[in-house]
């Protein structure tokens, strides 16, 4: 290959792992010298941490994130952000047969939400105590990790990470029936945070739903306006370090030499060469389309292997609308981060089995969707946003492609469902306040990401998926790193650190898992 039109470091995707990456990059490099772009297929940065523009309202497909202070301080970010100011979390549990609805409202702050807790239910609080504190110490092992671990890293972890050895096997499920807590609400809530990562707590590993509730319960916030204002800083900063960028450029094919990544080919076939590429975008499309699982073969038949069992995440449903000023959305208490409104019990599970049969499992008697009204903690026309997972790709591509009257019928069909739930049991008369409403599908998802399956969170954090089990973030071609394994805004800005500080040889995070500002 001749490689004249060379960079030092191609990241493909302009999310905010590919920012982050590209900024960790900048910050430590001469980009005069060593050169980074980043290739985004979309005609504008973030990914799924944007806004969009609709009559004069503003929608975000991003609802709230944890405090990432000492990251955008390494980052060389100085933004301001709002913490939401009431509960942290309210889950409204419906009886469907009664129309019963039991109110659960959790405050913010770790030491408030225990002591709430064991209060509120005292034949449990022991119970609850024990979880929560030994929980939280478990998450604090988080930060003794290494990336890459050697045989001296996997004896020291017998000691610095006790708990996650212990427990770093099992499902949520199996982590929190060890506690003994029989009250059924304090497992209702529990499980809201296992289902934050779109998978049932029988399935999802316990670190991951154990990580969001600690990570949150320290502070949950958001940008002061529509969230495309955090991927717009971030992307001027990136700029402002020398960085380049290559906006509606889709990557057809990851260039390899043997066992050396050379780069990428775009859609229009230009070849830029690099030694280094960081792939954000979508695992399997990077592996089965970009490289092509028989060259992944012949260099690792188990990293190949691996490729071929990864289930990637959930896709979603959104429906955004804009409402009138005539309906008073704080005196309904939707000044908080997440709202759940949901069946309970073993509603998540049946949705789920539902999802992995390429079906629609919502009705009547059961539905599980999230309610977030950002307006009240930002300002601004008056908003809010029905969430929807796990919703399953299914056919909603094909109809889109092939009978649009159809998809939008279905589309209409299923908002209304979502939205007659809201009304019925959080939000009296919302339909009256509606002005603008907009609907997101799986069909959406599929085409704004390119991922094949419409997934929302990357790689699912299924036990045989996650910690030591994932696929390997350095993958069998040298220089090609793929650093998509966990969700959400902390750990997208952390997996392009990471990336750099294998490529930089521990100069960024000393080979630990997390980020520690020192």
């Amino acid at each position: 290959m001749t490689e004249t039109n060379k960079k030092s470091l191609i990241i493909i995707g302009g999310g905010i792992s590919g920012l982050s990456a590209g900024i960790t990059w900048a910050i430590n490099n001469d980009v005069k010298k060593d050169p980074v772009l980043i290739i985004e297929k979309n005609p504008k940065t973030g990914g799924f941490v944007t806004s969009y523009e609709r009559e004069d309202y503003w929608f975000d497909t991003c609802q709230m994130l944890p405090n990432i202070s000492d990251i955008l301080e390494y980052l060389g970010i100085d933004m301001e952000f709002k913490k939401f100011k009431g509960y942290y979390m309210r889950i409204f549990h419906v009886n469907p047969d009664t129309d019963e609805v039991k109110l659960l409202e959790l405050p913010s702050g770790v030491e408030t939400f225990k002591n709430y807790l064991m209060e509120k239910y005292p034949s449990n609080a022991s119970q609850i105590e024990k979880f929560l504190d030994y929980s939280r110490e478990m998450y604090l092992e988080l930060f003794k990790l290494k990336m890459e671990l050697k045989f001296v890293d996997i004896l020291k972890l017998l000691f610095t990470c006790p708990k996650i050895i212990k427990n770093g096997s099992k499902t949520f499920a199996e982590y929190f029936d060890q506690f003994n807590i029989t009250e059924p609400n304090v497992k209702e809530i529990f499980n809201v945070f296992a289902e934050f990562a779109a998978l049932p707590s029988e399935r999802v590993a316990a670190i991951v739903p154990l990580s969001a509730m600690n990570s949150l319960l320290d502070g949950t916030f958001r940008t002061k306006g529509p969230f495309i204002e955090f991927s717009n800083k971030l992307e001027e900063h990136f700029k402002e370090l020398g960085g380049e960028l290559m906006l509606k450029t889709e990557v057809k094919k990851i260039l390899v030499e043997g066992d050396q990544v050379k780069g990428v080919e775009t859609e229009g076939g230009e070849q830029i060469f690099s030694d280094y590429v960081i792939n954000t975008a979508d695992t399997k499309l990077l592996m089965e389309k970009m490289i092509g699982l028989d060259i992944i073969r012949g260099l690792d038949k188990k990293y190949a292997q691996k490729v071929e069992e990864v289930k990637m995440s959930t896709s979603s449903m959104n429906v955004s609308l804009g409402l009138d000023d005539k309906i008073d959305l704080e005196a309904l208490g939707l000044d908080c981060g997440y709202n759940v409104l949901t069946t309970g019990g073993d509603s998540y599970d049946r949705l789920f089995d539902a999802y992995e049969r390429g079906e629609i499992g919502f009705s009547d008697q059961i539905f599980h969707v999230g309610v977030i009204c950002p307006s009240l903690t930002t300002g601004g026309r008056p908003n809010l946003t029905i969430r929807i997972t796990p919703m399953a790709l299914g056919d909603w591509e094909e109809l889109r492609k092939k009978d649009r009257k159809k998809y939008n019928e279905r589309k209409e069909k299923w908002a209304k469902f979502f939205i007659d739930k809201v009304e019925k049991y959080m939000i009296p008369e919302l339909s009256k306040h509606i002005l603008v409403m907009d609907v997101s599908t799986p069909a959406t998802y599929k085409r704004y990401s390119a991922s094949p399956t419409g997934s929302i969170y990357g790689m699912a954090p299924y036990t045989d998926n996650f910690g030591r089990t994932r696929l390997k973030m350095r993958t069998p071609i040298k220089g090609l790193f793929n650093p998509k394994f966990v969700h959400g805004v902390f750990g997208a800005l952390l997996a392009g650190m990471q990336a750099n500080d294998m490529i930089l040889n521990g100069k960024i995070m000393n080979g630990n898992a997390r980020y520690q500002a020192s």
